[in-house]
């Protein structure tokens, strides 16, 4: 038996919806009288119930191809001017723009992906991605004109405005959420990182950042190897830089990767004691599973302390999955109480199996006291 959760809210229905429908087609007859804003914005809801997110934008994008002129640079002078005022240059995060704006750089990803609209297009997508992150849009440039669009992205990278910036570096991520795969040479893309590792905006680096955890899926050691570089360039602010680090190896150090353990300063060889151990026997679907014990640290060292439980799956097998505790640093004789709670409630992500558990703590990639539950529904 497994036990799934229920769903109710729909990012769907949030992002596109008759009112942002509405915004997007009073803009364009703004632009152009002669857009038929009723009829695009019937058609396009018409068929919005049996859409997905992704769906919605592409049908979005192609009805409005219906109702402009066909004609590529018509079309993309009136999305121009029905663009809404750029997003404020003087903040430096949290200022991502409305989704609704995703379309007009699409519309030109689809229809303006060519050797005699390259330039046109890339530059329309630098003014776009100033309302909303044009990183999907530039994705087919990066496909099929590689060597053009990515000479784009250097200067771009060095671009006056930080939403510019940031489109440098999460438009050319490997494994970019929702946008179609691009494969760049790792050396291409940790250049064009390495012009934005010292900005001042945290929505600059954290995307840095993000595209150094993509590339750790492919290439660790080049990432590894960069990171340590900056560390030794003094750019980029210290503790800034000791957050991307942290950020950019979250899936290796998730991992307990030694290399990367090391890099921020763990010992993969701690010295601890660990006692007083109490976990449940017995957790009830819905209820939480309780950790509590105490470690001894042995030395002066930085620890990494986490949980790591094995979900019991279908098949029998177990699938682990890591919950952070706690990074400590301490001395020799100090000690660590050590106390978590890990809900047991049924997710969209994980479905739950009744049966054999377990968990154990984990530190600096060290597993001790393994102990096993049942789960009960």
């Amino acid at each position: 038996m497994s036990i799934k959760a229920e769903t109710s809210f729909s990012l769907k229905d949030d992002l596109f919806n008759p009112q942002t429908v509405a915004e997007l087609g009073a803009a364009l007859n703004s632009a152009y009288p002669a857009f038929a804003r009723q009829d695009f914005e019937r058609e396009v809801l018409a068929a919005f119930p049996d859409l997905e997110l992704k769906e919605r934008i592409n049908w979005m994008v192609e009805t409005a191809h219906r109702h402009l002129p066909p004609e590529l640079d018509a079309a993309r002078e009136i999305w121009q001017t029905a663009l809404p005022a750029p997003l404020d240059p003087t903040l430096n995060d949290d200022d991502f723009g409305r989704f609704i704006w995703v379309v007009p750089g699409e519309y030109v990803a689809r229809y303006g992906c060519n050797a005699e609209q390259l330039a046109a297009s890339l530059d329309f997508l630098r003014e776009a991605t100033k309302r909303f992150s044009s990183e999907s849009a530039i994705r087919p440039f990066l496909l099929s004109f590689p060597d053009e669009t990515m000479a784009r992205v250097r200067e771009w990278s060095r671009d006056d405005n930080y939403h510019v910036r940031r489109l440098a570096s999460e438009g050319i991520r490997p494994f970019l959420p929702w946008a179609a795969r691009v494969v760049l040479p790792a050396a291409d893309v940790l250049a064009v990182l390495d012009n934005l590792h010292a900005d001042p905006t945290r929505y600059v680096t954290r995307s840095v950042a993000n595209n150094l955890n993509d590339l750790t899926r492919i290439e660790p050691g080049a990432v590894l190897k960069t990171l340590q570089g900056w560390a030794e360039q003094g750019r980029q602010d210290e503790q800034e830089l000791e957050w991307m680090t942290r950020h950019a190896l979250r899936t290796l150090l998730s991992a307990d990767d030694p290399a990367a353990l090391e890099l921020v300063g763990y010992p993969l060889d701690p010295k601890f004691r660990l006692r007083d151990i109490e976990v449940s026997t017995e957790v009830k679907v819905g209820d939480a599973l309780t950790w509590q014990s105490t470690l001894t640290s042995a030395k002066s060292q930085k620890l990494k302390v986490a949980l790591k439980v094995g979900f019991l799956k279908a098949n029998g097998r177990h699938a682990a999955k890591v919950f952070k505790v706690k990074d400590a640093e301490l001395g020799p004789g100090e000690e660590l109480a050590i106390s978590k709670r890990i809900r047991f409630k049924p997710m969209t992500t994980r479905v739950l199996y009744p049966g054999t558990h377990y968990v154990e703590l984990v530190v600096n990639g060290v597993s001790r006291g393994k102990r096993s539950f049942e789960l009960r529904a």
